[in-house]
């Protein structure tokens, strides 16, 4: 059966293939269909996003990740003298399309100015192919590294949309405690027990909750849009996003620091890269100015690990905090109802217990999603996107 998903994304595929929609075509991604299972297929093109699909939907849907492999057919045979040649055909073009006016054409001076422009930019072309270090190669570590820093865009999004579900439910509180608050300021104001001028700002909290409540709204559909296009789906289309997965614990316990940088190092788009720019360089000064990136960049990417380990196990710490602040606070909402019960605390007591309870089991939410996003950021960090800045 076609869903939605599927034709849109078989007509974005016909698109970049230079096909119309309604035009024949054997796929429908990225790849060709005997590179997964049915079964795969049938999950990635089901209108439902699971956090583990993340990583196949950028590969298969995203249309940069396509776009750079278009690109790449062009590319993928090319060693450093096929890119340098590039610049210098370039350059030649200008030099052979060169003209300098005479001295006595009436806008020599606008002419001579394009003209030593257009000079300046083919010598820079030159220079630029005696400098390239480039090859097929590099370029392919380049657009991995792009598909890499999508997945883990994709990934943060997905915990922001989650972050931005759950900040919803304090909104919508906050307008109904605004209403409760303007509608008992009325009651006092008809008993003679409160002013016109108490009524107007209990009136505006309302206004500010509403208003604050629409803003939210309106930021957690532009995450869902955003994060659904950049996976495939159309605008508007209905994605039911899936939850996120629980905090690995045991993982974050079982890391192994020292390993896990010489890993990032090793994983490292950026450092491979340079490594091959070195490999590919030919002059003195070249080398050594790469020679230089390359140290530094070894240096920050083991800075950069150690940083990111720092902020994950601080954000379990803090989620291990609120778990157990939680479990107190569910013990004494059940002390709180036996005693309602027995009679001996009032309802307003109740109450206040069961906002406590609330405040935590949403604190634990919070926290789990900050424990989370430090763990993307740390596992990308070892997986290769460490920042050599």
């Amino acid at each position: 059966m076609w869903n939605k998903r599927r034709w849109t994304r078989l007509g974005a595929a016909l698109l970049c293939a230079g096909l119309m929609p309604g035009q024949t075509m054997q796929v429908f991604a990225k790849s060709p269909e005997f590179a997964r299972t049915a079964e795969e297929w049938e999950t990635l093109r089901d209108d439902r996003l699971d956090y583990n699909e993340i990583p196949d939907l950028v590969h298969e849907y995203n249309n940069t990740v396509i776009q750079n492999q278009i690109a790449y057919r062009d590319e993928r045979d090319q060693d450093r003298d096929d890119v340098a040649q590039d610049y210098y055909d370039r350059a030649n073009e200008i030099y052979n399309n060169l003209e300098y006016p005479d001295t006595d054409d009436a806008s020599y001076g606008s002419r001579m100015a394009a003209a030593l422009s257009s000079e300046q930019q083919a010598q820079s072309l030159m220079e630029q192919g005696d400098e390239s270090v480039e090859d097929s190669e590099t370029i392919k570590l380049g657009y991995d590294k792009t598909e890499a820093e999508l997945v883990k865009q994709a990934q943060s999004l997905m915990i922001t949309y989650w972050s931005q579900y759950y900040s919803l439910d304090t909104s919508r509180s906050a307008v109904s405690q605004a209403e409760a608050s303007y509608q008992t300021a009325q009651n006092r104001l008809a008993a003679g027990m409160n002013t016109q001028s108490d009524v107007l700002t209990a009136k505006e909290a309302v206004s500010n909750a509403e208003a604050s409540l629409l803003s939210a709204e309106s930021s957690f559909n532009t995450t869902k849009e955003n994060l659904c296009q950049m996976l495939g789906w159309s605008y508007g289309a209905q994605v039911e996003i899936g939850e996120l997965p629980e905090p690995d614990g045991e993982a974050i316990a079982a890391i192994d620091l020292q390993a896990d940088i010489a890993r990032a190092l090793e994983n490292s788009y950026s450092y491979q890269i340079t490594a091959k720019q070195l490999a590919n360089a030919r002059t003195a000064s070249g080398k050594e100015k790469l020679a230089q990136t390359q140290k530094n960049q070894k240096e920050a990417i083991s800075n950069d690990v150690g940083d990111k380990y720092q902020s994950l196990t601080l954000a379990k710490s803090s989620y291990d905090q609120a778990v157990q602040a939680y479990e107190l606070e569910q013990a004494s909402l059940a002390s709180a109802e036996r005693k309602l019960a027995a009679g001996t605390i009032t309802q307003k007591a109740y109450s206040e217990q069961q906002a406590a309870c609330g405040n935590a089991r949403v604190a634990v939410q919070t926290k789990k999603l900050a424990l989370l996003q430090a763990q993307v950021d740390y596992d990308w960090a070892v997986n290769g996107l460490a920042s050599v800045s």
